[in-house]
């Protein structure tokens, strides 16, 4: 390759140094043109280190109002410490010298953004190729998912967006759920009704105390949405085995107390009328994943793959104490928002919702009133902040054996954006390993 261009005989410019220098020389030769140009690049897109650190002291000095013109930023870069280092003087003057027109800033800018997300696939083909090469033992199709989709193509435009042009489309979104849900539903008419359903995008908290029921009632939701409603749903079970999750939704679906099919003691009579359920299950998108050590990317990573081979309409996720965080922490709080906080933007980078299991702390023994409060979730506060709602499930003879509401349970809506707070009853069946709806009984 050349100093300069970056071509070679063999292969395409991965870099041009004598654009990189034009939109600098530009920005410097017409101060109107800076902010389009930082529109387009950023100072990662410049493949010289020194040019991306003038075209940020530009855009630093433009935005505080200070002029950008050759002797200015050399006072400004001579203040800084930093003009010997970055070429001097001479440097700024030829880079104001190369430009030929510089309204045309943009299209340089273009093209060095261009080849700025060459040589980031190249980086990503390379850490492939080179994982490849090691021995066998790592998942490579997972890899090469997760390093390729962290390069974002070209074009993607972050655009501010004005208010006019949502309306049309807004609108006909409005009117069609007058007919149709706005989420997808939960199989729980009451709570449907409350929530307007499980939205896209977002982050979904189911929790109770422990044995309470909050894998029960994931695996209902997983339940009405593959099997009644033909939805994909990736269901990661980090406490459960894929075995242990099947056995939950036969019992529910066939009517078997879930201790028989536990301990294999199902007769043959059962097992008859299962099969007309099994049939149904066996074609059911549900998909699942009992893999205990995952972090939210690698959840992530495997939900792209499913979204790209068959769709996807919702992630389960059981439950958020139990995902690894993304590095290591000086305290489980700290690395359980950092879980929480990830959980959420897969929310909306995958565009469905994220139903979340969470633990709750020991809160509710130490009080007369037993009922649920956010403080109750076990670790961190940022669980409350990151979600979109917050649902208890809240068992009064959890607490109280003897307790008139034997067999009910609430759910108890604690947070929830653009819904009402409130609590509906449903039927805690859990000798079926499932809740029901009360008027369903």
């Amino acid at each position: 390759m050349s100093s300069d261009t970056g071509t070679g005989l063999d292969r395409a410019p991965m870099f041009d140094l004598a654009y990189e220098r034009i939109v600098i020389g530009a920005m410097m030769d017409n101060p109107a043109v800076i902010d389009m140009v930082a529109t387009k690049v950023t100072a990662e897109d410049f493949y010289s280190h020194r040019h991306a650190s003038v075209f940020t002291e530009i855009c630093n000095a433009h935005a505080d109002g200070q002029i950008t013109e050759p002797h200015a930023m050399t006072a400004r870069l001579l203040d800084a410490g930093t003009l010997g280092q970055l070429g001097g003087i001479d440097f700024l003057h030829q880079c104001y010298a190369e430009v030929p027109v510089a309204v045309q800033a943009g299209h340089y800018a273009d093209r060095i953004a261009e080849l700025a997300e060459r040589r980031a696939w190249e980086a990503k083909g390379v850490q492939i190729v080179q994982a490849a090469n090691q021995p066998a033992g790592r998942d490579l199709g997972a890899l090469a998912e997760k390093l390729l989709t962290e390069v974002k193509p070209r074009g993607q435009s972050n655009d501010m967006v004005q208010l006019g042009a949502l309306i049309q489309p807004a609108v006909a979104d409005i009117k069609l759920r007058r007919h149709v849900p706005a989420g997808l539903p939960t199989g729980f008419a009451d709570l449907d009704a409350l929530l307007g359903g499980l939205r896209k995008k977002n982050l979904i908290t189911v929790a109770a105390p422990t044995g309470a029921g909050k894998s029960i009632f994931l695996t209902d939701l997983a339940r009405n949405l593959a099997l009644r409603n033909s939805l994909v749903v990736a269901y990661f079970s980090l406490e459960m085995s894929n075995e242990e999750v099947f056995e939950r939704i036969l019992s529910a679906e066939a009517e078997i107390p879930a201790h028989l099919v536990r301990d294999g003691l199902v007769s043959e009579e059962k097992w008859a009328e299962a099969s007309t359920v099994i049939g149904p299950m066996a074609s059911a998108p549900l998909f699942m994943c009992d893999e205990t050590d995952i972090t939210v990317q690698q959840i992530k990573v495997r939900c792209q793959i499913l979204q790209r081979r068959v769709g996807l309409d919702a992630v389960i996720v059981d439950y958020t104490q139990l995902v690894t965080p993304s590095r290591k922490f000086s305290s489980e709080q700290e690395g359980i928002s950092d879980v929480s906080k990830s959980l959420k933007k897969m929310a909306g980078s995958l565009d469905v919702p994220v139903i979340a299991a969470a633990q709750m702390n020991k809160g509710p023994d130490l009080r007369a009133d037993k009922y649920p409060q956010l403080t109750d979730l076990r670790g961190s506060g940022s669980i409350a902040n990151d979600s979109n709602i917050v649902i208890f499930v809240h068992r009064p003879d959890y607490y109280d054996p003897e307790s008139p509401r034997s067999g009910e349970a609430d759910l108890v809506v604690r947070k929830a954006r653009n819904a009402a707070k409130d609590a509906v009853t449903v039927a805690a069946q859990l000798h079926y390993s499932r809740f029901a709806d009360m008027r369903a009984i």
